[in-house]
Order: C-alpha cells, then sequence, then structure tokens
C-alpha cells in the first residue's frame, strides 16, 4: 500500500468513526429518553436495571412531558420504531459493547442526564454527589462510545439512526454537522459516505398540524 493510499484510508477510517460515535451518542440519549417516557415497569432486565438509572418521569397537568401545540400539550409517546432502537441499545450496545460497569454506569447516567434533566439532574451534580471527578468521567465516556463505534464498525453492523428532530433538542454541542451525519446505513462499504434521508426521518408528533397551522 503507498503513503497516499494508507493516508487516504487512515482518513476515511477516522472520518467514519467521527460520525459513528455522534450516532452512538445520540442512540443512548435517544433511548433513555425512550425509556422516560414508556409506561411499562420492570420492563428492563435486573442486569440493565442495575446500570440504568430510574427516572420517574414528571407530570405536567397529569401528562407526560412533551411539547405544546397553538397553546395545547401534547404528550410524548415513542413510537415501535424508537423502542426497537432502546432495545438494542439497552440490551446489545451497553452490555456488549461497553467495557466494565463503571463506564456502564457513566454512559446510562449522562445518558439520562441529557435526556431527562429536570428530574435526572445535571451530570456535573451526579459526578459530585458521587465523590467522581468530571474530567475522567468525561475521558472515561468518550472511550466508551469510540469503543462503541469501533465496534459497529468493525463487525459492519446495520446502523439505524436515532429520531434527530427529537434528539438534536437534547445533544449536547458537536463538532459534527449532523445535517450531514448518516441516518441509516451499513457501515462501511468501500467508496460509501455519510448522506442525509430525509425519508428515513420518523417525524415529531405533531410536526404535521404545525405545518398545517403555518
Amino acid at each position: 500500500m503507498s503513503q497516499s493510499s494508507a493516508l487516504q484510508f487512515d482518513y476515511s477510517e477516522k472520518a467514519a468513526i467521527a460520525d459513528l460515535i455522534t450516532i452512538v451518542r445520540a442512540r443512548f440519549i435517544e433511548a433513555a429518553d425512550t425509556m422516560a417516557h414508556m409506561d411499562v415497569r420492570n420492563l428492563r432486565p435486573a442486569a440493565v436495571r442495575s446500570l440504568w438509572p430510574a427516572v420517574q418521569v414528571e407530570a405536567i397537568g397529569g401528562h407526560h412531558p412533551g411539547y405544546s401545540i397553538n397553546g395545547n400539550h401534547v404528550p410524548y409517546r415513542p413510537s415501535s420504531k424508537a423502542i426497537s432502537r432502546a432495545e438494542e441499545v439497552m440490551y446489545g450496545w451497553l452490555l456488549d459493547y461497553v467495557d466494565g460497569d463503571e463506564n456502564r454506569i457513566l454512559v446510562g447516567k449522562w445518558s439520562m442526564c441529557l435526556a431527562a434533566p429536570r428530574v435526572a439532574g445535571s451530570f456535573r451534580h451526579f459526578c459530585k454527589k458521587s465523590g467522581r471527578s468530571r474530567s475522567t468521567a468525561e475521558r472515561r465516556l468518550n472511550d466508551a462510545f469510540e469503543h462503541v463505534a469501533r465496534l459497529i464498525l468493525k463487525n459492519a453492523q446495520s446502523l439505524q439512526a436515532p429520531n434527530w428532530s427529537r434528539v438534536v433538542p437534547m445533544m449536547p454541542n458537536q463538532g459534527s454537522d449532523l445535517h450531514i451525519v448518516a441516518t441509516g446505513t451499513h457501515w462501511m462499504a468501500d467508496g460509501a459516505k455519510p448522506t442525509i434521508r430525509p425519508d428515513l426521518l420518523e417525524p415529531v408528533e405533531g410536526d404535521a398540524q404545525r405545518q398545517k397551522a403555518a
């Protein structure tokens, strides 16, 4: 392999990993958001329940938190696809791809803090309260997400995107442009490039009404 080919391969792999890490982070946040809005108790097996923090969802006017349309509160209910993606993250990635209980606890708590900050609190507060170093926790999180991404890439695993319209407002600032990150693809065929697929995005409940109102 020539030096130029090696550099091109290395750059392509790093670009793929960077995009994958963004999707992996988003999928964990979406999984936490999905579980926070499901009414099924004890759905998770004991091994997952011990690692994924339980959150009592706040009710607003007797409903779960959702969003407002013309002043009317609309509760959010995860779609069947969102539930399936959450199961893949919690039953597969969290247990099989994240190494060690400490990393799994950090990933689960970080995800829930971003998905439901009003009830789970901030990740900074969690670290302070539990006596963890914030910088060390952040480093372990970054390593854990990269490890998950590399295993997905290595296994050429079919990867589903989250519901970006639901997840993006919950995510911290990202270095990647989410509009050009792959939304669902098989990572990675030779010459493949991340592309946006609007037809694969799940609409947030109420989008149609807002569009008609506009």
